[in-house]
């Protein structure tokens, strides 16, 4: 049975004016222009070829040479060349700034002294003070929300107020806020769907009661009662944002706005989160288990169980870390050099005996703390490497961490103690590492069995406390 949906679309005249077979589709939505940014703009178009050297007797080794090269079309080149404009942009577009109270973005100039800046009366000033400013002065204007004044209006940048609009046409549009930013996020579903309102305060008086919140206050209006502000804020976030963007938004949703509808949450917006993956992938089942993969790793990193919620179950079969956790799973992937293990005869006496030392107590499993001293050059890092591969090499884990950057991209598989520790950048006495004791950080931690700190003695005396508070904790010690 043959139906429309074996006719391909065509135009008669565009096949006849060029003489080739061009497919015709009408393209009204928004989402066009996410589309047309990853294609035209994923970069030129790329070749790989070979160079094969034959050896003496005409036989091609198995060592073969391959160039990458990119291959700009002459159409695109002469484009290019004459400085022709690659994208347009119809009708305008005014980005419109969301700041809670006096958390607005000032600039000013590097030689200026930041008390003439304060003092500035510009410096208080910012588009969405100044809305609140032009519902005082315009009492026609009191029903136009703020999404909408760059219709009525036009932002004057070097004074900074809204005047009225005398010609042409522009679109405002409101920047995005996370439901993770708390206030910040329901402030702009208070302007989304309020208007009139000539100060934050008034914003936040709902039937002449002020409420302690831009929450509260959204709550009183029936906001956000329901799920209907995250499925609008994911119906809106569709249209601009990419598939991996959709799946951390969802992700951050279940951990900080607790929905009540996840299922619902979930099969709404499904399709948008797996658009990458369906490309590459033809069985339904099967994409759908791995942007749950996805997303569980994503609620790993934020200290959460995917299980907690109700989504669809992850299938064994599709899973090859079988619900481990990510950091254990990147920290036994860690690569080592079987030469490093070799080393160990080239330590001289003092590496030797912290070498056996070391080995000793992770052998037997009853822990230990060693402080290895030495001036630069004398070879501590090479013994960590030797150390590194050693306990690697028989299955273990062993962590490597250093204080600095440089430091930790010189160990194998190394990484900043505030990185893997989670420490907190403001640390105090009787402070604790931001990781839970059942993340996917305290689960390596207790399965590691080294740990390497390197350039310790550059670390404040609050982040080795901190560590070990958290140590104490999830050790139960």
């Amino acid at each position: 049975m043959l139906d429309n949906r074996w006719v391909v679309p065509y135009n008669p005249y565009l096949l006849r004016m060029f003489n080739c077979h061009i497919n015709v589709e009408v393209c009204s939505s928004i989402k066009v222009v996410k589309y047309l940014y990853k294609y035209i703009y994923k970069g030129h178009d790329r070749a790989s070829f070979s160079i094969e050297q034959p050896d003496t007797d005409g036989n091609i080794g198995e060592i073969k040479r391959y160039v990458d090269a990119r291959w700009v079309t002459p159409p695109e080149a002469m484009w290019r060349i004459f400085g022709f404009p690659l994208c347009a942009n119809d009708p305008p577009i005014l980005q419109l700034p969301l700041h809670l109270p006096n958390m607005h973005r000032v600039a000013f100039n590097e030689q200026a002294h930041l008390t003439d800046v304060v003092a500035s009366e510009n410096a208080s000033k910012s588009m969405l003070t100044e809305y609140f400013k032009a519902n005082q002065n315009h009492t026609w204007a009191t029903n136009i929300l703020y999404k909408d004044f760059p219709r009525r209006f036009t932002w004057q940048k070097g004074k900074k107020y809204w005047k009225e609009r005398v010609e042409r046409y522009q679109i405002g549009r409101i920047v995005s806020a996370n439901p993770a930013e708390g206030e910040r996020y329901y402030l702009r579903v208070l302007l989304n769907h309020v208007a009139g309102k000539t100060s934050y305060v008034d914003l936040l008086t709902v039937d002449g009661r002020l409420c302690g919140s831009f929450r509260e206050a959204a709550e009183r209006l029936g906001l956000i009662e329901a799920d209907n502000t995250l499925d609008d804020y994911l119906t809106e976030a569709e249209q601009w944002a990419m598939p991996c963007s959709l799946r951390r938004l969802f992700a951050t949703i279940l951990v900080h706005c607790e929905p009540d509808d996840v299922c619902g949450l979930w099969d709404r917006h499904f399709e948008p989160m797996s658009d990458d993956y369906r490309r590459s992938h033809t069985y339904p089942i099967e994409v759908e288990q791995i942007v749950l993969l996805d997303i569980r790793g994503m609620l790993q990193s934020m200290g959460k169980d995917i299980a907690d919620f109700a989504l669809p179950c992850i299938d064994d079969a599709f899973d090859p870390t079988e619900g481990e956790a990510r950091e254990v799973i990147e920290e036994s992937n860690v690569d080592f050099d079987i030469n490093d293990t070799k080393l160990a005869s080239s330590l001289n006496s003092e590496q030797r005996a912290a070498y056996d030392e070391i080995l000793v107590s992770v052998e037997r499993g009853d822990g230990g703390v060693f402080f290895v001293d030495g001036p630069g050059g004398t070879g501590k890092t090479f013994l960590y490497r030797v150390l590194l591969a050693k306990v690697r090499s028989k299955g273990n884990i062993a962590i490597a961490t250093a204080t600095s950057g440089v430091a930790a991209s010189i160990m194998p598989g190394g990484r900043t103690a505030h990185s893997r520790f989670k420490i907190p950048l403001s640390c105090n006495d009787g402070a604790s590492c931001t990781f839970t004791k059942q993340s996917g950080t305290a689960k390596l931690l207790r399965m590691a069995s080294l740990i390497l700190w390197d350039e310790v003695q550059m670390s404040k005396r609050q982040a080795v406390e901190a560590l070990d508070n958290s140590m104490r904790d999830i050790m139960g010690r």
